[in-house]
Formats: structure tokens, C-alpha cells, sequence
């Protein structure tokens, strides 16, 4: 919806607009700047609910006590505004922003609980001098915020805080361990110190100096649930009807509404939903690569002729595929996290043509068990108690002699992009891998210990949810917002979370044959081949989508990275060996050189981590 940016503090109005407009990509439909008692506010507006200019921002209620900057959407807003009304409550506008303020201003940080939507927003209530920030349950919406020389900062992006300080700030070491061993950053770490990421689920109050955090919401309170089985057809039916909820919301918009269409379950439920609440052709969109193998055109095609869609078919080359992500990297002040970041800006500028709201499908595969090599792996862990199993070969293969005294530790082993003694080789001496390791580790055990009692598969899905997913939203919000779309996801409304934590495994993870059968085989072995991983989802849509399309083989969006490598080797080794990576002595030369002297045509794990590598290379070229 827009770019926000709040300064408790004094700076020249101009340093303020210049910082505000970093994020014009985010909002280039409107602007404003508004200073209430020592609080400068600025907006970006991306137009999406009530067009006209009397609901821009920065936002005063009818009363002027109330007064903040919202990023995202409120989509019961119409329903609040009735309840707010029947209170005595006066609008002058029919924007969201404004149920947001009178919501703030009858109930306080209350008001929370009571929002569907996505949403990071700063509003300071004059009544009581009172500054709060929030962010929303899943991390739809970023959030960032450092005390700066200037005074205590927010802002949708990270540069906007860097022109307000004058400086972009000390890499952080932490992050960019994280971001090798899982992506993204973890939690509220940013890639600079001292600028930090607002957890989702939490809100920051400011008042007499004194900042102060909190938590609002999580989802762990629900995992108990699991003990009370419902039956297969109660899940069913509360499924269908909280999807239908939330995919109906998301398409309210008094702009065009288009979404993603990528052939997977994801993609097509949310296309099969909108298609039945619409007696209009729905635009829809698919991209992929000219290299072979790397497109799910026909899987796309068939559900767009199924609904009838206006179906956009965006073909790519990898020729293109650098000058982009350079862009993507400046857009997002991050490196990227997965290779198809790039296909889904380009994708996004494409669709701008035609949409302004996009819905898109991030979300289920943490709570519906869509990660089935992994999650099915839990199962490992049991079997590998039997000296018998751990002798196997294809046991030996994926854990060599490792031994797990807890399920966490097993976890820990399976869960990483690039493992620590990869990451070893990588860093040079004057890091001190061992203390970022140990800290990087801490997240993840905290969030196996709040549904300690659970199902191991559980415990995975809840840590999923709570630190893999704001990576994966953090993508789709810089892909979509870099291209000015809003991209809307309905497998991140919270009531359809809270449920899905609700659903024994059974139910995600399902046979196809006696389990007792099959424990010579590994998780990566059995998934979806002997089970049906997301199979409430899939069940739920059996009358919708045909078998081609939701029991096919997970197959992710494909890029073509090993080629890209390999075509580029001389330019990574040009950009590696001399560049901020090597300076900075985060590596070393002799290091860069042993690792990209392998076949990455044979090593796609390796080629993965050479992309991340140059990723980080560009991203520190440019801080």
C-alpha cells in the first residue's frame, strides 16, 4: 500500500522528504509530511482503497488527537467502521486508515486483536502522549527502526533510516551468517547493526522516552489442539470456510485485483476461490525461463482455461537475469534470498500493467506440511534410535555418524542451506563462526521449547512459521512493492494460521501406506511418494482442481542457477577475489578460490551458495 517513515526528533523537513522519497517505488501516488507535538510523520501512498486525496496520509481523526502513517490493509475495516459508528464515532473518509485511527483511539493497543489485514503503522495518541508502532501477526508488512543521532526512527525500508543518520551503518556479522545458513536474517536482525526488524506479532510503545516492546499475538497457544482429534470432516469444512473468508477479503480493493498463477496447490486454490466469488475474468500470471525445465507453463495453463482467467504467460532469459538482481538488491537493502526473487520483480513489473493487487500463495506450506522432505523426516529421528537403521546406507548417507540426544539437535542438522562447516571454509579467520553459530541457534531453540509436548512434525512447522515465512515475506513484499503492487497472501490470515496449528499431523502429512512398512526408508525417501504432504489442503479442493495439479511432485519455482554460474564464472571470481567480501576480511582469496574452483553443473548445493556469495558481494559493493 506505501512506503511510511517517523521520526521522534528534530531534523530539517527537507532531509525528511529526501529520506521519505527512497521509497517512491512503494508508493507513487501521492505524499505527505505532518509534524504533531515533536513526531514528524511521512507516506508514500500506493492508492488502493478509497482513490481520492482526502484519504492520504500522514492521517489526523475527526477529533485531531490521533494522529499516525499505516502500511498495509485493514480487511474487516468495514465491519469495525460499523461497530465504531454505533460507538458515536465520525469519519470523513471510507479509507481503512481511518477505522485504524478511531479503532487506536477507542481501544487502544486492544484494538490489535481486533484486525484481519496486514499492517505496520505508527500513530501517536495526543491524549496522552503516546507513540505506538505495531506490526502485523505474520510479517506481511516490514518494520524497521534504529535511534539514530536525529532521534528515534521508523520506516518501512532500511535506507530511509540510513539518509535520516547521514551513514549506512556497520554490516552485521550475525545477519550475514544467518542469511547463509537459512536466507534471511533471523527474527529482529536487520543486515546493519543497530537497525533492527520489528517481530512480527509485536508493537513498541513510546511514552515519557521510554520505549518498551510486546507481544500481541502467537500462534503456539493453539498447537494443544492437535490432542483433541475433530475428525477428517470438521477440518474440512472449517478449512474451506476460513479460506473462502480470507481470499474474499483480499480481493477488496477499488483498484484492479489480479494473482499469481504458478500451476502448484497454493497458486491455484487462491485462483479456484476467486474465480468463485467474481463474475469476471480474473487476470492471471505465470513466468518462467526460455531454458527447458524451467517453467510450469502447461500446470498454469490448465487452471487459467479451467477458470476462464486472463491468463499472462512471461517468458525469461537468463541474459537479463544480473542487471536485475543488482536493482532488486538496491530496491530491497538486502542481498536476495532465493534465486527466483528476480523472475518475480520482472514478473511484477509486468503485471503492473494490468493490476495494482496481486494475490499470492507464500504461507501454506508451513502449516499445512508442505515441506514434506523435511517434515516427513521427523520421523527419522525415531528410527534412527535402532543401531540397525543408522547402519543402512541410505541412513549413513544423510547423517554419517551423527547422533541426536533430542529432537531439536536433529532438526538443527537438517535444517540449513549452507551447514556450519561449509560456512567454515568460507569465513576467514577473524570471524568468530563458533559465537555466530551459537546464536543463531538460540531463535530456533526458543521456538521448539514454546510447543514443547507437541508432535516433533509440529515443532517443525511452528519454527517454519516463525522464522522461514518473514524471509519468504519479505520477498514477496520487496518483488511486488520495488514494481508499486500490493501483494496480498490469504495463507497468512491469522485465523486461518491459528486454525491449521489446530489439525493433528495426520491430517497434513497423510499415508498411503502402513508406516510400519516403510521404516527402512528416509523422510526424503517416503515424502510423496508414500504420503501426501498438505493433504487437508489438498483434499479440501479435490472438487476444484484436478489430480494433475494437486498431487504432482512439489517442484518450488525453477531457475536455472547452475547455468547462471557457469556462464558468469569469470565475473564472480573478478567480483569475489576483489571485492568487499575479501576487504572487509569477512573471507579470504585463497578461500573464494578453492570454493569456486568446483563443477557447479554437478554441485547445485554449491552453486546455490556461490549465487548467495555474489549476492552478499553486491549488496556490501553497495553499503
Amino acid at each position: 500500500m506505501c512506503g511510511l517513515l517517523a521520526l521522534v526528533g528534530q531534523i530539517d523537513e527537507k532531509c525528511f522528504k529526501r529520506a521519505l522519497d527512497l521509497q517512491l517505488h512503494r508508493g507513487p501516488d501521492d505524499w505527505g509530511v505532518k509534524t504533531s507535538d515533536g513526531v514528524m510523520f511521512g507516506h508514500r501512498r500506493l492508492s488502493v482503497i478509497d482513490l481520492a486525496s482526502h484519504s492520504k496520509q500522514p492521517m489526523v481523526n475527526v477529533t485531531n488527537d490521533i494522529v499516525g502513517v499505516f502500511n498495509g490493509e485493514i480487511y474487516n475495516y468495514k465491519e469495525l467502521r460499523e461497530e465504531l459508528l454505533l460507538k458515536g464515532y465520525r469519519f470523513k473518509t471510507s479509507s481503512d486508515t481511518e477505522v485504524l485511527l478511531n479503532a487506536f483511539h477507542c481501544y487502544k493497543e486492544a484494538a490489535l486483536n481486533k484486525f484481519i489485514g496486514m499492517f505496520a503503522f505508527v500513530i501517536y495518541d495526543l491524549r496522552d502522549k503516546t507513540l505506538y508502532i505495531a506490526r502485523d501477526r505474520l510479517g506481511v508488512k516490514p518494520l524497521f527502526y534504529k535511534k539514530t543521532s536525529k532521534g528515534l526512527c521508523f520506516s518501512s525500508e532500511v535506507k530511509s533510516i540510513q539518509s535520516i543518520e547521514g551513514s549506512k551503518g556497520d554490516i552485521n556479522l550475525f545477519s550475514i551468517s544467518a542469511y547463509l545458513s537459512y536466507r534471511y536474517p533471523l527474527l529482529e536482525s536487520s543486515f546493519y547493526n543497530g537497525i533492527d526488524s520489528l517481530k512480527p506479532g509485536h508493537y513498541l510503545k513510546v511514552k515519557n522516552g521510554k520505549l518498551e516492546q510486546y507481544e500481541y499475538w502467537d500462534c503456539h497457544n493453539f498447537v494443544h489442539e492437535q490432542n483433541y482429534d475433530k475428525g477428517e470432516e470438521f477440518y474440512l469444512g472449517r478449512l474451506r470456510e476460513l479460506f473462502e473468508s480470507s481470499v474474499a477479503y483480499r480481493a477488496i480493493a477499488d483498484v484492479p485485483v489480479g494473482a499469481y498463477l504458478s500451476g502448484g496447490v497454493d497458486s491455484s486454490a487462491i485462483v479456484s476461490q476467486m474465480a468463485s466469488q467474481t463474475n469476471e475474468a480474473i487476470n492471471t500470471f505465470t513466468i518462467g525461463f526460455k531454458e527447458q525445465g524451467f517453467n510450469e507453463f502447461k500446470f498454469a495453463s490448465e487452471v487459467a482455461e479451467q477458470y476462464q482467467t486472463n491468463h499472462h504467460e512471461i517468458m525469461l532469459s537468463s541474459e537479463h537475469y544480473l542487471d536485475n538482481m543488482l536493482d532488486l538488491i538496491r530496491i530491497k537493502d538486502a542481498p536476495l534470498g532465493v534465486p527466483n526473487e528476480v523472475p518475480l520483480y520482472l514478473m511484477s513489473k509486468e503485471l503492473k500493467k494490468k493490476v495494482t493487487v496481486v494475490l499470492s500463495g507464500e504461507g501454506a506450506d508451513e502449516i499445512f506440511g508442505g515441506y514434506g522432505k523435511i517434515f516427513r523426516s521427523a520421523d527419522d529421528y525415531q528410527k534412527l534410535k535402532d543401531f540397525s537403521v543408522r547402519k543402512q546406507k541410505n541412513f549413513s548417507d544423510k547423517y554419517g555418524r551423527n547422533s541426536f540426544p533430542n529432537d531439536f539437535d536433529h532438526f538443527f542438522y537438517l535444517y540449513n542451506y549452507t551447514n556450519d562447516k561449509e560456512k567454515s571454509n568460507v569465513f576467514s579467520d577473524s570471524v568468530n563462526d563458533l559465537d555466530l553459530n551459537e546464536r543463531i541457534e538460540a531463535p530456533f531453540k526458543s521456538a521448539f521449547s514454546r510447543v514443547d509436548g507437541a508432535g516433533y512434525a509440529s515443532k517443525m512447522m511452528y519454527a517454519f512459521e516463525k522464522l522461514h515465512l518473514p524471509g519468504l515475506l519479505q520477498r514477496v513484499d520487496a518483488t511486488t512493492m520495488g514494481a508499486s503492487v500490493e501483494a496480498r497472501v490469504p495463507f497468512t490470515d491469522h485465523r486461518l494460521v491459528e486454525f491449521a496449528f489446530t489439525i493433528p499431523e495426520k491430517y497434513k502429512l497423510k499415508w498411503r501406506e502402513d508406516p510400519a512398512t516403510l521404516s527402512h526408508l528416509t523422510g526424503d525417501e517416503v515424502s510423496e511418494i508414500h504420503d501426501i504432504p498438505k493433504y487437508i489442503l489438498k483434499k479440501s479442493f479435490e472438487n476444484k482442481l484436478s489430480d494433475n495439479i494437486l498431487y504432482r511432485k512439489k517442484m518450488g519455482f525453477p531457475v536455472p542457477l547452475a547455468s547462471f554460474i557457469g556462464d558468469n564464472n569469470s565475473l564472480l571470481k573478478d567480483r569475489l577475489l576483489n571485492g568487499e567480501l575479501v576487504k572487509q576480511d569477512i573471507t579470504t582469496r585463497k578461500k573464494v578460490s578453492d570454493f569456486l574452483n568446483i563443477d557447479f553443473s554437478k554441485r547445485p548445493k554449491k552453486a546455490m551458495t556461490a549465487w548467495m556469495l555474489l549476492n552478499l558481494e553486491i549488496f556490501l559493493s553497495n553499503s
